[in-house]
């Protein structure tokens, strides 16, 4: 098709930026009035430049990555990617010329004021959180077993009271993808997000408590004057459940300020302070130490209860608070249900002109409307290709 290029752009030398490309593809017949709506963000724009083909135009742009959720906001408010159009926002490992960075001319007390306001909202957008949430719920293979890994890697740790290990097992474990993913789906209000979330944590607990009950069960055939360590008093102890409120609390913000920037860095960090897997080993542990102790008399049988259930507890409250400050922490990063939620559920109509000879000669699913019903563009070419075989055999045999 033919390239235009609109060349109002402020590429020169100046301080580098994340940078996204964004293509938006549309029927023909709307190009021009996509380009009047992202008339109203030219300044969030650069290096413009619409690609036509027979019945689609893919207008493609470049964007500082702290301004993409604005521009996608804009054109979901005229239905961009809900009802007509769809949107794609890539990562860009660089761009050259780069895109200089706008200082403000007149450092007025208005416009630091609006500066920093904006920083407090600056995040990704809630299609971009969605998928990174979206993507560590699910009940894998994976998911279990690095569980399980976790769990065994933390109840060594505890055992051999090795904090070094301890830590070495949060950093496998993927229990914080559950609680992020009840956390997110009880603010966009996506129930189906939510429950699966619970569903898989709560087999997540089971499975690293059971892994702890194995653990203990193999060190009592062992040795049977296995005694409790450091790395398990302290987290069984009613302390702990004031430290690990203190230490929650900012995880919860940390958690939710990692996603909305999709800092995969500070989330591990966040991972690791968190600490959710070795309150619920610890508790398997102490449990199958309380039951030995039973069976054979001892007089630890009480401690070791009750410190299972603290232990228990201690996982129990971290969760609460991790979803609590989260929440918070969204809210205050400005994210809501209203610009999310039109969004997500396409509609065919949304793809019935998505079509053009570049698609079909690469064979893309999209579908044309033939007759009132939906036809796929490659069904239409083997249909003409059996028609003209049809033809041929016809002068065949006329021959």
């Amino acid at each position: 098709g033919s390239g235009v290029h609109l060349t109002g752009v402020n590429y020169n030398s100046g301080n580098a930026v994340m940078v996204r490309r964004v293509e938006v593809t549309v029927p023909s017949e709307r190009t021009e009035e996509l380009v009047d709506y992202l008339a109203a963000c030219r300044d969030k724009i650069h290096g413009l430049a619409i690609n036509r083909a027979e019945r689609t135009s893919i207008v493609t742009f470049r964007c500082k990555d702290k301004h993409v959720r604005n521009v996608v906001d804009s054109l979901d408010s005229h239905n961009v990617g809900v009802t007509w159009g769809i949107i794609d926002v890539l990562a860009v490992t660089m761009t050259k010329p780069r895109i200089a960075v706008k200082k403000l001319s007149e450092k007025s007390e208005v416009s630091i004021f609006k500066a920093k306001a904006y920083s407090i909202k600056e995040r990704q957008t809630i299609e971009e959180i969605y998928e990174v949430v979206d993507s560590g719920i699910h009940l894998t293979f994976d998911y279990m077993a690095f569980t399980v890994v976790a769990a065994i890697i933390a109840g060594v740790g505890l055992l051999t009271d090795s904090s070094v290990t301890v830590v070495a097992s949060m950093l496998v474990s993927p229990l914080m993808g559950p609680i992020l993913g009840v956390t997110f789906g009880f603010l966009i209000k996506d129930y189906k997000m939510m429950i699966k979330s619970i569903r898989n944590e709560i087999l997540g607990v089971v499975l690293t408590f059971l892994t702890g009950v194995i653990i203990a069960s193999f060190t009592l055939v062992s040795s049977r004057q296995q005694s409790i360590t450091f790395e398990m008093s302290s987290r069984g102890e009613y302390l702990s459940l004031f430290t690990g409120a203190v230490v929650a609390s900012p995880s919860g913000v940390g958690v939710a300020l990692s996603v909305a920037n999709t800092n995969i860095n500070s989330l591990v960090g966040v991972a690791i302070s968190a600490a959710l897997l070795p309150p619920i080993v610890n508790s398997g542990l102490l449990l199958t130490l309380a039951f030995d102790s039973s069976v054979t008399s001892k007089p630890e049988e009480k401690t070791y209860y009750r410190m299972a259930g603290v232990s228990m507890c201690l996982f129990l409250m971290n969760w609460v608070l991790i979803f609590t400050f989260a929440n918070l922490t969204f809210i205050l990063k400005g994210l809501d249900r209203k610009p999310f939620d039109r969004g997500t559920v396409w509609d065919d109509e949304a793809f019935s002109t998505h079509t053009s000879r570049h698609n079909t000669m690469h064979g893309s699913p999209l579908t044309v409307k033939t007759g009132g019903t939906m036809q796929s563009v490659g069904a239409r070419i083997r249909e003409s290709k059996r028609a003209k075989k049809s033809d041929v055999s016809l002068g065949d045999s006329k021959a």
